[in-house]
């Protein structure tokens, strides 16, 4: 005897669309970003944009943009304590110069 699934079989799944050339641009910014600081910030940017166009268009690739953000993110959180920490650095030394 045959079941209902037997007789609506459920269909493969679609293939995945191409990989979103942006979220290829995100991830290698990024990792550009180790070098070359702001180039983080412009990881972030087209990781953002990448993941609304890969929903937008089905398209494959989101692991790549989220890669990208992560990792744009996180340089931009240590560049950023790196800044706070030389400028601690060069108040404390001007503070200390100004009692000798």
């Amino acid at each position: 005897m045959d079941t209902m699934n037997d007789l609506h079989p459920t269909p493969p799944p679609s293939p995945p669309g191409p990989t979103n050339v942006m979220a290829l641009v995100a991830f290698a910014l990024s990792v550009l970003g180790t070098l070359v600081p702001p180039a983080a910030l412009g990881g972030v940017v087209c990781g953002h944009l990448a993941r609304h166009q890969i929903r937008a268009r089905q398209e494959s690739g989101d692991s790549w943009a989220l890669a990208g953000l992560i990792l744009g993110y996180l340089l931009i959180l240590l560049s950023l304590a790196g800044i706070l920490l030389f400028g601690g650095f060069v108040a404390t030394m001007f503070g200390i110069m100004a009692f000798m």
